[in-house]
């Protein structure tokens, strides 16, 4: 069976934006709680680095913003908030360099060929910082999966922008939090939503980005 060429991209990045994360963060994971010293000992200059190389495996999917944001928390307070954000915003636009690169618009054009399908989409865009905003809020959804969506969706990118920062920043500063109570990283690591208050605030996350989305899709729909 021939698979059409529109859409063997996207469902091959979702594959990819979904299994590598599973491997690439256990040996990240890894490789921080060997080497919790030399992370301590990182000069300025070095966590610029770090910065770099986080947004790039942020972008394509090998550093799952989670364990980042945990990960800042722990070596650096809440001062690691604002790099994290700024990491995000950078790894979003990164995935739409990409996803143009490989021709988004013409995904979305043969898509628009679907009645239900363009329905769906033209809902999205009459309220694109709602939908960005409510799919970011949620903490269950891939970060560089959603990206790729709203890429190849060709949303704004200043909603996406715009939208994603507020959406984030409950779920980022959660992470953050979780990584500036914890006393050893291994810990940390191996079980971040350990107390019930973190896993109240996930399931409250998780339910309010489902209840928007069913908004913004069932007030058109009406």
């Amino acid at each position: 069976m021939k698979i059409n060429k529109y859409l063997f991209m996207p469902s091959f990045s979702a594959f990819f934006l979904t299994i590598l994360p599973l491997f690439t963060s256990s040996m990240l994971a890894a490789w921080l709680i060997q080497n919790e010293t030399l992370v301590r000992n990182f000069a300025f200059s070095d966590w610029l680095w770090v910065c770099a190389v986080c947004t790039v495996g942020c972008a394509v999917a090998l550093i799952p913003p989670t364990l980042l944001a945990l990960m800042f928390g722990y070596f650096w307070g809440w001062m690691g908030f604002i790099p994290l954000l700024l990491i995000n915003l950078t790894a979003i636009s990164v995935v739409y360099w990409i996803a143009n690169s490989f021709g988004s618009e013409r995904l979305k054009t043969y898509l628009l060929q679907f009645p239900r399908v363009k329905a769906v989409i033209q809902q999205m865009e009459r309220d694109e910082r709602k939908f960005v905003f409510f799919t970011k809020l949620s903490p269950v959804l891939p970060f560089a999966l959603t990206n790729l969506l709203f890429a190849f969706l060709q949303l704004r990118l200043r909603n996406v922008l715009l939208g994603g920062t507020l959406g984030m920043i409950p779920r980022t500063a959660l992470a953050v939090w979780v990584g500036v109570e914890a006393q050893q990283i291994g810990a940390l690591i191996q079980n971040p939503n350990g107390n019930w208050q973190n896993q109240a605030i996930i399931v409250s996350l998780t339910l309010l980005s489902v209840w928007g989305l069913f908004t913004v899709f069932s007030r058109k729909m009406k």
